[in-house]
């Protein structure tokens, strides 16, 4: 990966950039409620990034909680194969309701 900035190497994809950012977010969450010792560049991470993501979050055209997102709608993203995604964007079936 020599020369690709820092950020690429958790993902090759936004999508994938994403999922391991929020993943990561949480599990810092997840650690001080249960009250384990985080490290402080896990912390740093979590206060450098939660604010921001939960801004982006709340201003979206219909407004959710970026834990849901993580835990139930991004799976959707990232577990359904390539072919299937863009089908599902083209013919606007996201918007069904199933």
């Amino acid at each position: 990966m020599g020369k690709e900035p820092e950020y690429l190497t958790v993902g090759k994809t936004p999508l994938k950039r994403a999922h391991k950012l929020l993943s990561k977010i949480d599990s810092i969450r997840r650690s001080k409620e249960r009250g384990s010792v985080v490290l402080e560049s896990e912390n740093d991470l979590s206060n450098k990034y939660v604010g921001q993501v939960e801004s982006i979050f709340k201003n979206l055209p219909k407004p959710l909680k970026w834990q849901s997102f993580l835990m139930h709608d991004l799976i959707l993203l990232t577990d359904i194969l390539l072919n299937v995604q863009k089908a599902s964007v083209k013919h606007s079936l996201h918007k069904a309701k199933i």
